[in-house]
């Protein structure tokens, strides 16, 4: 016989599949254009495809984005942008489609550099229309999302990878026509709340400098220590597929051990043993060296994603103008790494370029230290200035001033990533079992979490937190 925590234990997790379960497929295309670009660069379906071509095809998504972030006003929300979403798909097929003719039938470098501008800028746009998504969901529901999103892009490239190149061939061609239909849909599907767009636009001073520099710097490290067109491994699949599960289940599961600063912490050990392993000096285990690169790196962009998400949630941001940016410097970037790793391998010793990588990989260390101790928690500005070319009313009852409201709760009162985002959800009027299919947890932990906050406070009724939330001139004594 099942004794009763078990069979609590077993319901509990009953409960929150069947709800996941119900999340429409559409929302997880954010794999298939992961899977989709790895297509060209990683089975060696292609090829005549070189590490010159891939830098080309970085270079027109960092362009594009960067395009789109500078004319965010005039082109936003630019996933129900009609003449957006058919220029991206059609610069999808059409790149991959001159991609091929110029690999396997009319065998030409000018038709190729042709098809990975086309197909580089149309996933650009697309990368774009997701950000929209993701910057209307709160923080637990984006990590749940692209978390399932990228475990079955991985899988996908797992499938691709016993496939005949005529069937990778097919697939780079077909794929793209789901792609935008894909994020349309989802888009869509959100509640109406949830898909208005944010409209505010800042300045370059109120950019959120310290995620963007953190990823420019691990993007380029990684760029420095790996070429883009080397073979795809288990280790890499593997790698990702076991981050992406350990998300997915520290989503689910509400344990203590696990919130969103977890991502970032584990991120940093993972990314750097990849980053080293392949330094001669220290060793060189390919399996190992793929699968910790890949699963520290996927669970950094992962981090990064969500702290923009929810500055565009709480902040109202323009989710194109702000992502539109990070990524930009970011595939930027990433040519640069790739091209500093061309020139010290090209003209130094070996001796001089392991010094060189030992100094890449302490500078990586550095930047997460430094932006560990200064912004340490999902809730942090993060070097940005939130009222900064704001369109938003400035009263207090402003979408924007409740965030910064609760930002400030949660710090002084120590609440914790779970307790804040039910206090954010609170804030917006949420009942609990709003709140409860919100974050995929039962009354119960609901509850527990109001009562713990409320404890931390020192009130007794949602009346009195709405005052203390309602009116930013109010001191905030933390209980001793």
């Amino acid at each position: 016989m099942t004794d009763a925590p078990t069979a609590g234990f077993v319901q509990r997790w009953r409960t929150v599949f069947a709800r996941v379960s119900v999340i429409p497929l559409v929302f997880f295309g954010v794999g298939l254009y992961r899977a989709w670009l790895s297509l060209f660069f990683r089975y060696d379906a292609f090829p005549s495809i070189q590490d010159a071509d891939y830098f080309l095809f970085e270079a027109a998504i960092g362009v594009a984005c960067l395009a789109l972030a500078l004319t965010a006003r005039r082109v936003t929300p630019l996933w129900s942008n009609r003449l957006a979403g058919w220029a991206a798909t059609a610069a999808m097929v059409g790149g991959s489609a001159c991609i091929a003719l110029a690999c396997f039938v009319l065998p030409s470098a000018t038709l190729k550099a042709a098809g990975l501008i086309l197909a580089g800028s149309g996933l650009g746009a697309l990368i774009l229309m997701w950000a929209e998504f993701y910057g209307s969901l709160n923080p637990l529901r984006v990590a749940l999302y692209h978390a399932i999103a990228l475990f079955l892009g991985e899988a996908l490239k797992w499938l691709f990878m016993g496939m005949a190149v005529s069937y990778l061939v097919f697939f780079s061609i077909a794929l793209p026509l789901l792609l935008v239909p894909c994020v349309r849909a989802s888009m869509r599907r959100l509640s109406e709340r949830n898909a208005a767009q944010p409209t505010r636009q800042g300045d370059f001073t109120s950019v959120p400098l310290k995620p963007i520099a953190l990823m420019a710097i691990c993007t380029f490290a990684a760029a420095f220590g790996a070429l883009p067109t080397q073979p795809l491994m288990v280790g890499n699949v593997a790698g990702a597929l076991f981050v992406t599960a350990l998300v997915f289940f520290g989503v689910l599961s509400g344990s203590r051990w696990f919130n969103f600063d977890t991502i970032y912490q584990l991120a940093f050990p993972l990314f750097i043993v990849g980053f080293m392993f392949v330094m001669p000096a220290i060793g060189s285990n390919p399996q190992i060296m793929a699968l910790c690169y890949d699963a520290g790196y996927t669970m950094l962009s992962m981090y990064i994603m969500i702290v923009l998400s929810n500055i565009t949630y709480r902040f109202g941001v323009n989710a194109v103008w702000l992502n539109g940016i990070e990524r930009g410097i970011r595939y930027l970037v990433e040519m640069m790494g790739w091209a500093a790793f061309a020139h010290v391998s090209r003209t130094l010793s070996q001796h001089d370029a392991d010094l060189i990588y030992t100094g890449v990989a302490i500078a990586v260390v550095l930047a997460f230290l430094f932006i560990f101790f200064t912004e340490r928690g999902l809730s942090a500005t993060w070097g940005m200035t939130p009222t900064s070319g704001s369109n938003v009313e400035h009263g207090p009852l402003s979408a924007e001033r409740i965030s910064l409201r609760v930002s400030d709760l949660s710090r002084t009162f120590g609440l914790s990533p779970r307790e804040e985002e039910v206090l954010e959800l609170l804030a917006e009027r949420r009942s609990v079992s709003d709140i409860e299919q919100q974050l995929f947890v039962s009354q119960g932990t609901v509850k527990a979490h109001i009562s713990h906050m409320y404890r931390k406070m020192g009130i007794h009724s949602r009346g009195e937190l709405f005052d203390l939330i309602e009116n930013p001139e109010r001191p905030m004594r933390p209980l001793r």
